[in-house]
Parts: C-alpha cells; sequence; structure tokens
C-alpha cells in the first residue's frame, strides 16, 4: 500500500510540473533595433506581450498587453531610442501601462489615419510598411515572428 502512494505521488508531481513547465514557457523575439518582445501563452488561452525579456511566474503588473493565443500582431518603433512602441492588434486585445518610466504601448487604431500616412504606402491594391520602419510581427497561433528584413524567428 505504501508503494502505491509512492507511486502516486510521484506520478502527481511529474504531472504537475509539466504543467507548470507548459504554462511557464515563453518566447523572445528580437527586432531589428535590438528591442525584445516576450510572447507568454499561458494555459487557457491567454497571451501576454511584455516589451523586453520577461522572466517572472505570475501576471506582469507593468505595461503589457493580454489577447488570445489565436491572435497576430505587429510592434512598430519609430526608432531605435524611442519611448513607445505602437501595437497593431486585433479587437480582444488589452493593453496595460501602468508604468511611466518604461516604454510605453500605443494603440495603432486609436489614430489609425496618422499612423497610415506615417508607416504604410499603397502598392497596387496592398498596404506594406514603408522602408526603414522599424517592425516585429508576430503570429501567436504558429509561434514566430518576422521582423522588417524579413528574417523569421521561432
Amino acid at each position: 500500500m505504501r508503494k502505491i502512494f509512492k507511486i502516486l505521488i510521484v506520478l502527481v508531481c511529474v504531472i504537475a510540473g509539466l504543467f507548470f513547465w507548459f504554462d511557464q514557457s515563453r518566447s523572445f523575439f528580437k527586432a531589428t533595433n535590438g528591442k525584445y518582445i516576450t510572447m507568454w501563452k499561458r494555459y487557457g488561452g491567454t497571451c501576454y506581450l511584455i516589451h523586453g525579456k520577461y522572466y517572472g511566474i505570475t501576471k506582469p503588473n507593468d505595461n503589457y498587453i493580454e489577447t488570445k493565443n489565436t491572435a497576430s500582431v505587429d510592434f512598430i518603433w519609430n526608432d531605435k531610442n524611442s519611448k513607445y512602441v505602437l501595437f497593431l492588434g486585433g479587437e480582444n486585445c488589452k493593453i496595460v501601462n501602468n508604468d511611466p518610466t518604461k516604454v510605453k504601448i500605443i494603440n495603432y487604431l486609436e489614430e489609425k489615419q496618422k499612423n497610415d500616412s506615417l508607416y504604410i504606402k499603397k502598392q497596387g491594391h496592398y498596404n506594406i510598411y514603408k522602408k526603414g520602419v522599424i517592425r516585429l510581427g508576430i503570429n501567436i497561433l504558429e509561434g514566430y515572428a518576422s521582423d522588417g528584413m524579413g528574417e523569421t524567428q521561432r
């Protein structure tokens, strides 16, 4: 009976460890300006996108984006030392800016016409980002990112 109990305890610990490992796994994507975005896909379908590398084990408190694990998003920087980043995502994205000393995340869609004129040009029927725009596109569902140079990161 004791042996079965020990095996059961070990089995529960292994399952809990695997759950914790899966829930805490994250990816770091680097833009061409050297800035990182942390993609933290959590159990239950929630994803946090955090500027910089985030290693915490709890939900971030400061500036971050909360979205679904199925979204595709873009981050746009004005220059290499910008104090803000533009975020272009869907309607299900929640932007949180609690710390004014950190990089502020701005919703691209709030001033869409202005931002389109600054960052996008028409090429036939398509809209493409202008040359020199620092951009990082993240496909959360597939777990990869592409930067402005067309390089794919996994």
